[in-house]
């Protein structure tokens, strides 16, 4: 129960990661919690130097850091912990979730580790729910596999740090990799870290006949077949 409890540490930092949080995010809540900086947490955040400890790193390409992989949760620290120390314990909370039989899952469909991080970590910064998750996880991979496009609004917000206010036209017209509108396939990389719901919906998706979904203010995802049936619910559920 002290192991539970984290009572063996006198001096415990008790620390919640929510899921969808990004790789800044984490460095951010790491510091206002007293231990160490973000800028030493970020530089620590780099996959070579963790790819002996935890193989399933080597996949991510050059360039990238470990957003997606330091795996959300409430954690206890020691009041001295340094950010290696911190990220060690989230990658090793990542290889215990996600287990060897969701790993060799992905690769019955042929799909990468990193694809599936990628899709997950948009999953969750998209919709709430699980039934919604599996569904919006159908919808992407169908778009994406069809080469349409995934249209996702929240891989633009990610790379223009703009998570709450309206996307404007300006907006859905970068030319960030990372804007799906704009360009096909997946991004370049995750948008944040997903939670476990999000990485079984992106390794379990669901069929349907959706090909569009939008997002109410209230929450709500409200799924369409055609354009025509989408645009309707735009101007049903967004415009005022």
């Amino acid at each position: 129960n002290r192991l539970i409890t984290g009572d063996i540490l006198p001096d415990a930092q008790k620390i919640t990661y929510p899921e969808g949080f990004t790789l800044e995010q984490i460095a951010s809540r790491t510091v206002r919690q007293g231990l160490g900086t973000a800028a030493e947490f970020i530089q620590n955040a780099q996959p070579s130097l963790w790819q002996d400890q935890f193989p399933f790193l080597t996949d991510i390409p050059p360039g990238r850091d470990l957003e997606g992989y330091l795996f959300p949760d409430t954690y206890q620290f020691n009041s001295e912990a340094e950010s290696d120390q911190i990220i060690q314990r989230l990658l090793a909370t990542f290889a215990r979730r996600v287990t060897p039989d969701m790993r060799t899952a992905a690769q019955n469909q042929g799909r990468t580790l990193d694809q599936i991080i990628i899709m997950a970590s948009i999953i969750e910064r998209e919709v709430i729910s699980d039934k919604d998750m599996a569904l919006v996880s159908g919808v992407l991979w169908k778009r994406y596999q069809e080469d349409i496009g995934l249209a996702a609004d929240a891989t633009t917000r990610y790379a223009l740090k703009k998570w709450d206010s309206p996307l404007t036209y300006q907006d859905l017209q970068s030319d960030s990799p990372y804007n799906t509108r704009k360009w096909r396939g997946l991004p370049p990389g995750p948008i944040s870290n997903p939670g476990l719901r999000a990485i079984e919906a992106a390794i379990n998706p669901e069929n349907s006949p959706y090909y569009y979904y939008l997002s109410t203010p209230a929450g709500e995802t409200i799924f369409a077949a055609t354009n025509d049936e989408h645009n309707t619910n735009k101007a049903k559920y967004l415009r005022r």
